[in-house]
């Protein structure tokens, strides 16, 4: 069935009843169009004017046949408010006019998914604007065939003035921001990929250092190029030195680009920040005595192996500027201010007024930078439209959002802050930016200079905290705090603690809001391997042990599965006193990967079975593990009686001997003192 004579048969069934003059049927259905001025710099009185546009049928009918109309009106818009108000409209408005009708261009059929853009001219004869300074008018081009409107795309258009002595000033903010990764750090080869000509980080910087625009990095990408030295790839030491070279002002977002607010919510009592990194002593050869420092400043420097600080630092940065991802309480900046954090990039949507003359604002004892909310969004539009349409309608938009401020602040300071656009998604930031920078009552500003301008007081607004992620966000931090417990069981704790860190880091990095699906698996994961991690030293299973003494050393079995060496105190508790434990913290250290014995000297106090809870802690007095439950068989005196019965033995066997030997003497002597006798008489006759 076709989209068009369906929508005529349902507005035309109605019964006989009588039926109010209205405007033509608008169609809900799912065919809309999107156009403006092609070229947003304005239009001259007198010139033609260029429209583009795209139609997009995204039903599962074929749209008939149609026509584009163009309508333009000689009203101006003279307020912010106004011009909002217009592009925000829709048909059912019926307090807008459209104005005349100056260009109509035929379409053709659509297919259902079919996507189609054009561009039609309006003859200089149409345009009859009205003359003077900087003028904002309505435009709006009406998609419709048959009797019935299918969409209309409402745009302005800007006529261009005679002079440009009413300017205002804009500066602009962007990021560089790497993709969330299970580590918190690129490996050699991602970065390669990223930083060779036509990756994602090589789009970003060479679309930054174009324009003058102030660029937001992410420490991560540099922190992971200088933990490669010496093996780190040309591309991305040609990249960070491209960065560090720039022109443009830079300034740091937090590591990962982690969500400071975010963190707050979840119950940190500070922004989180690195505590350490892996660093391969080998890739930082010391040099030669009396080598130079490099020129290269991307390259390692000269002294050895680099600091913490040294891998994520960035000389020529703005200090101190905290650009959270969304809107902030007093609370959250409390807690940036307590990170060390001087400044806070926020939205005007978190202002009861957006401020007029500069972008500084004063929050109590806070100093803020606003960017204005309608700006920035219109040129986030513009840089990632997908097609011609898309781009004319935002651009358009944008001028005139300018034009009209200039009018009315000539001379004032717009801050404009981009969302983190990854290049793949801003692929027409380029040609925004430029096209912005081309505007008569536009003068690129850098942020620097924003920064300077006095601050006016202001207020905030009440914002939805956005408390979705924060659940799983808070057993994540407390995770990661039972995991530093944990960690003073190595002999350098840091060696936990670093990784996990920055994997948490990377779990609050504000790229991850837009796959909740993702960031959630990826949360889990990171629970479950601190949940492992905290279990990988631990006692064996083992059954009943027997202890046949009355003094002696009960071997305790203790396993690391670490890839560090682990330094463990090995606790026995007998829940009944037939066992006295004569050393409750014995000290035993274990190597990687590997399991040893802790001998624990006990003594017998009687005979009997005994549940025994042996436990495990780190120097510290944090416990290690689950504690494990063992039976012990102990024998008490057993050893005693043995020795008694034993030595009776050889006492009874020794004088037995001792008494045979006595009786051997005696018979021996009675035979020879028997021998000695003289005869009988009557033996000798």
């Amino acid at each position: 069935m076709r989209l068009i004579p369906f929508l005529l048969a349902l507005g035309l069934a109605v019964g006989g009843a009588a039926v109010p003059a209205a405007p033509a049927p608008i169609d809900d259905g799912g065919v809309t169009i999107v156009a403006a001025a092609s070229d947003p710099t304005g239009v001259h009185r007198g010139q033609a004017l260029r429209v583009s546009g795209t139609i997009t049928n995204s039903s599962k009918q074929a749209m008939d046949a149609g026509t584009a109309t163009v309508y333009l009106s000689t009203i101006p818009l003279t307020t912010r408010a106004s011009v909002e108000h217009w592009l925000a409209s829709d048909d059912s408005d019926a307090d807008q006019s459209l104005g005349a009708a100056v260009a109509t261009l035929a379409i053709g059929e659509l297919a259902p998914g079919q996507v189609r853009s054009f561009t039609l001219s309006v003859p200089p004869s149409s345009v009859k604007l009205p003359g003077g300074g900087i003028g904002v008018f309505p435009a709006a081009v009406r998609l419709s065939t048959g009797s019935v409107v299918l969409d209309t795309s409402r745009s302005v258009v800007v006529g261009v003035p005679t002079d440009t002595e009413a300017q205002v000033k804009l500066a602009i903010a962007t990021s560089i921001v790497a993709p969330s990764t299970p580590t918190g750090l690129l490996d050699a080869a991602t970065l390669e990929t990223l930083t060779a000509p036509g990756g994602m980080l090589y789009r970003e910087l060479d679309v930054a250092l174009e324009h003058p625009v102030a660029i937001g990095v992410d420490p991560m990408i540099v922190a992971s190029i200088r933990l490669l030295g010496d093996t780190a790839s040309e591309s991305a030491r040609d990249w960070l030195l491209r960065l560090e070279s720039a022109s443009n002002d830079l300034f740091l977002l937090p590591y990962a680009d982690a969500d400071p607010v975010l963190e707050r919510q979840a119950g940190a009592r500070t922004p989180l920040v690195p505590l350490s990194f892996p660093i391969d002593g080998s890739r930082f050869p010391e040099p030669p005595s009396g080598t130079a420092q490099p020129t290269d400043p991307a390259a390692p420097p000269a002294t050895g192996i680099p600091t913490a600080q040294d891998l994520v630092a960035l000389p020529s940065a703005i200090d101190g500027i905290a650009w959270p991802a969304g809107t902030v309480t007093e609370k959250d900046l409390d807690f940036l201010a307590a990170g060390g954090y001087s400044r806070t990039i926020v939205p005007s949507s978190n202002l009861t007024a957006l401020p007029v003359s500069s972008p500084n604002v004063t929050i109590g004892s806070h100093a803020l930078t606003v960017s204005d909310a309608e700006v920035s969004e219109l040129l986030g539009d513009a840089a990632g439209a997908t097609n011609e349409g898309e781009w004319a309608h935002a651009a358009s938009s944008l001028a005139g959002v300018l034009a009209v401020t200039a009018a009315h602040s000539p001379g004032a300071t717009v801050f404009a802050a981009l969302d983190r656009y990854p290049a793949s998604s801003a692929t027409r930031l380029g040609a925004s930016l430029s096209a912005i920078e081309s505007l008569p009552w536009v003068a690129s500003t850098a942020l620097g200079e924003a920064l300077a301008l006095p601050a006016a007081k202001a207020k905030l607004a009440s914002v939805d905290p956005g408390t979705d992620r924060v659940a799983l966000s808070a057993r994540m931090l407390e995770s990661e705090q039972d995991t530093t417990s944990f960690s003073s069981v190595a002999n350098d704790p840091a060696l936990i603690t670093g990784p996990q860190r920055l994997a948490l880091l990377s779990l609050f990095s504000s790229s991850t809001v837009a796959d909740p699906a993702s960031w959630e698996s990826a949360a889990d994961a990171f629970l479950q391997q601190n949940d492992a991690l905290r279990s990988s030293v631990h006692i064996p299973e083992s059954s009943t042990i027997n202890f046949p003494q009355e003094k002696g050393n009960l071997p305790i079995a203790v396993r690391n599965e670490l890839d560090v060496p682990v330094t463990v105190y090995v606790t026995v508790q007998p829940e009944r006193a037939i066992l006295d434990v004569l050393n409750t913290r014995v000290k035993l250290t274990i190597e990687a990967n590997s399991q040893a014995k802790a001998s624990v000297p006990v003594q017998s106090i009687a005979n009997g079975e005994v549940l025994t809870r042996v436990s495990l802690s780190s120097g510290t007095g944090a416990q290690i593990s689950m504690p494990t439950y063992v039976v012990l068989n102990v024998q008490a005196g057993w050893e005693a009686v043995l020795t008694v019965i034993l030595a009776v033995i050889v006492v009874i066997l020794f004088a037995a001997g001792i008494w045979r030997t006595v009786l051997r003497r005696r018979r021996a002597r009675a035979q020879r003192l028997e021998s000695s006798l003289p005869e009988t008489e009557g033996g000798t006759a």
